[in-house]
């Protein structure tokens, strides 16, 4: 794991202070209260309060709270039947004369829209679960777990069946009433035979917090403080106003700092870190957590920063890592400042255009549609795209070129894979004129085919001479494959990578991922082709001061992120390099909000990202000199409008359609700049860069990359002549004289070949 470098101001986290190896957070009484909820918001609340009423009607329970805790149960009750969750518990404490509304076939069905929105509560149950469950894994020992904001949460009762857990819940006064209530009437209707106390509850007002008594307040209630600990927040301190929260923070994680405390203590959040952290970032929230001198062991956020999902550990007395921290700490987070992530760091330090992998193609390309739309109205429930086929019943292969090198891709009749330099060992057709049949790659001048893995499975014009010598058709077809060039190559997330370098030598570890856990996105693709060198669409996109002039007009005036020319004055633009990349953290004003970033991922990935969510990648293709290819990916945050909005018939096809030509609009402004660019500078000698304007930092950082890994070889692929793969020598089934060579040949142990064998060294001797 490489060390975040950056030169970003460090996020002070609420002005995180160290002192006598304690940690402090700055207390000041003058601090803002929770904003109030919005119009919207309080009619929501009104409006579900007044049902959950309705259908608690005649809950001889006789619970108070019937809104927001109340819901949560309800939607717990319904994703279990869904089997989104598992959690039999949760209808068992719904009132029996309405239960059925979520159980029953007929009526649950009624409530399954409401799923898209409840992604929230199962992917926090997800969460606290899987800590909880490491947690106790730990080891043997009595531990404590105390759960605060649970509301009718069922854990207690899950996790019941663990003897040597003690539950705490801390809530508002009258949610743990009726919590009490619904323990008791489970217990009594479902017993386990257990003597065990499921939790024991702490009615307070976190608001009303003073310092030092919410340990006290537990420790009243039986916590031992020498007994491992795992404090859970769980959608509460949205609700706590700052001052009670900085001091609430100040009190955990000075927790097991005392020398009669158990140095095991962790902290699990699927909760708001605001005012400490307001952005997604790992690296500011890694930043913050370490300055309360613990471990961030887990992470990931959603909704711009809004929440996070963040495991911690407090070290111990001495700042050192516990026991329980080596525990959880499974492996190092990577520090990126977006979602998806590449993996491939080696680059980013030693730079290279080799050993790495390039997309060239969206999945749907190579299953045979030529633009996202057409892909987009097939795409099957499960996420596929069925293979197209023409009326013949045959399917086109993909063509393409990765670095001038022409390359042809279409799966196998297993369904993988495969990627061939586009040249016929034959006679140097060109394979992707032919077509796929049964999995088969024929080629459409003399039919020789090739199946899996590349390997050639058919030479018809060979057959017809060695018609009764199997073993002679088979050594032939083995010295075919041996001839053809393949390249390893995978799919993964909807793109399609090709290995540039050894074969033997492709790592799939090294293939960008998405940060487990986090929201779902709804992708957009689209292809933009561009008549320039790569390295001038790479410059483009690391650009934000153009947004203010050539887009200016084309991006949308959208006050959230700033993009409006009056702001330009006010953008500040701060260089960061984390384990992926190096790129500009955009903020308007010294202190103002991260509005976007952008980052250059080595060897060709640009990266847009910000804090609401939404996320572009740019796989910028270079295709040949002067062509390019751009893989543009744009995540929408697949949030509960957006996941009703594409669920209507024909809205997905329309809001791709829509992407896409505003895509086009603005790759053409791009593209006339660019293409102007490239004549001045290639054909004139015009310079490149003159440094000074903003922005203008990392272009000069980015060509300081290009040029190392440039180096002294030219990377763009010329002909075969020189390929060490490429064996000379492949008869080709004709007769010369009195002699067949072909059957001779196939025949021949020694592989020796006379000079009339027509051989590849005529191939590779021509400049595809």
């Amino acid at each position: 794991m490489h060390v975040l470098k950056s030169t970003v101001d460090r996020y002070d986290g609420a002005k995180a202070m160290v002192t006598n190896k304690l940690t402090s957070i700055t207390i000041d009484e003058d601090f803002a209260e929770v904003e109030e909820q919005n119009v919207f918001g309080q009619f929501s609340d009104a409006v579900t309060g007044s049902i959950f009423a309705l259908l608690h009607l005649n809950d001889n329970v006789g619970i108070k709270d019937s809104s927001k805790n109340l819901r949560v149960l309800w939607v717990r009750a319904l994703l279990n039947n869904y089997g989104e969750i598992k959690d039999d518990i949760a209808e068992k404490l719904l009132p029996k004369d309405t239960v059925g509304l979520v159980t029953s076939e007929s009526s649950r069905s009624l409530f399954k829209p409401i799923l898209k929105f409840a992604e929230w509560i199962s992917s926090r149950t997800s969460f606290i679960d899987n800590t909880l469950d490491d947690f106790i894994a730990f080891n043997d020992e009595p531990k404590n777990v105390v759960l605060f904001g649970s509301g009718y949460d069922t854990r207690a009762l899950r996790y019941r069946n663990h003897e040597n857990i003690q539950f705490y819940e801390v809530d508002l006064p009258d949610v743990v009433e009726g919590k009490e209530k619904l323990y008791e009437s489970y217990l009594k209707e479902y017993p386990d035979g257990r003597e065990k106390e499921t939790s024991r509850f702490l009615g307070k007002d976190l608001n009303e917090y003073k310092e030092g008594s919410l340990v006290e307040d537990l420790k009243g209630l039986g916590l031992d403080p020498e007994l491992p600990t795992l404090f859970i927040w769980e959608a509460v301190l949205f609700y706590v106003n700052e001052l009670p929260k900085r001091k609430i923070f100040t009190e955990l994680y000075t927790f097991n700092k005392s020398p009669t405390h158990n140095p095991n203590t962790a902290v699990c959040f699927t909760d708001s870190l605001k005012p400490f952290v307001d952005v997604p970032f790992t690296s500011e929230t890694d930043g913050f957590f370490k300055g309360l001198q613990s471990d961030l062991v887990q992470h990931r956020s959603r909704w711009g920063g809004a929440v996070h999902f963040a495991t911690t550990v407090l070290r111990d007395e001495k700042n050192e890592m516990t026991e329980l921290g080596k525990h959880m700490k499974k492996e190092e987070l990577v520090m990126s400042y977006t979602p998806t992530q590449s993996n491939n760091p080696k680059i980013l330090h030693e730079p290279t255009l080799e050993n790495a992998w390039y997309a060239v193609g969206y999945t749907w390309q190579i299953n045979g549609y030529t633009s996202p739309v057409e892909a987009i109205k097939t795409k099957l429930p499960n996420g596929t795209f069925p293979l197209k086929l023409d009326k013949d019943g045959l399917q086109k292969p993909y063509a393409t070129r990765l670095w001038n090198e022409p390359l042809v891709v279409y799966r196998d009749k297993l369904g993988d894979l495969v990627c061939l330099t586009d040249v016929c060992p034959h006679r140097s057709a060109p394979l992707s004129m032919g077509t796929v049949e049964e999995g088969s790659l024929k080629c459409f001048y003399h039919g020789w085919s090739f199946g899996e893995k590349g390997e050639c499975d058919d030479v018809p014009t060979q057959r017809a001479v060695t018609v009764e010598n199997p073993e002679a058709q088979k050594k032939f077809k083995e010295k075919v494959t041996s001839c053809q060039r393949r390249h390893a190559v995978v799919e993964k997330d909807g793109l399609v990578y090709v290995w540039r370098g050894e074969l033997l030598s492709a790592d799939p570890t090294l293939l960008p991922s998405k940060r487990t856990g986090d929201m779902e996105t709804q992708p957009i693709d689209s292809v933009l082709d561009y008549a320039v060198d790569y390295s001038y669409i790479v410059e483009n996109n690391l650009d934000s001061p153009h947004l203010f002039y050539l887009h200016d007009g084309s991006v949308p005036p959208i006050e959230s992120i700033g993009m409006m020319s009056k702001n330009l004055p006010e953008l500040r633009l701060r260089p960061f390099m984390d384990d992926c990349g190096f790129g500009h953290l955009g903020r308007f004003g010294d202190t103002g909000r991260v509005k976007k970033l952008l980052r250059f991922d080595p060897p060709n990935i640009v990266r847009h990202g910000g804090v609401s969510g939404f996320e572009e990648e740019f796989h910028i293709v270079p295709v040949a000199p002067g062509r390019s290819r751009v893989l543009l990916r744009q995540h929408l945050p697949k949030g509960p409008i957006l996941s009703t909005i594409t669920s209507l018939p024909g809205m997905l096809p329309f809001l791709t359609s829509l992407v896409n030509n505003w895509n086009c609009h603005i790759a053409l402004e791009d593209g006339s700049v660019m293409q102007g660019q490239s004549h001045n500078i290639e054909d004139l000698n015009a310079p490149r860069m003159q440094m000074g304007g903003l922005g203008d930092d990392l272009m000069s950082r980015y060509w300081d990359w290009r040029r190392k890994a440039y180096g002294e070889t030219n990377p763009w692929f010329g002909t075969l002549q020189n390929d060490p793969k490429l064996k000379p020598s492949i008869p080709t089934g004709t007769t010369y004289g009195g002699e067949d060579k072909a059957q001779r040949g196939a025949n021949d142990d020694n592989e020796e070949r006379s000079d009339e064998d027509l051989s590849l060294s005529f191939l590779a001797s021509r400049t595809l």
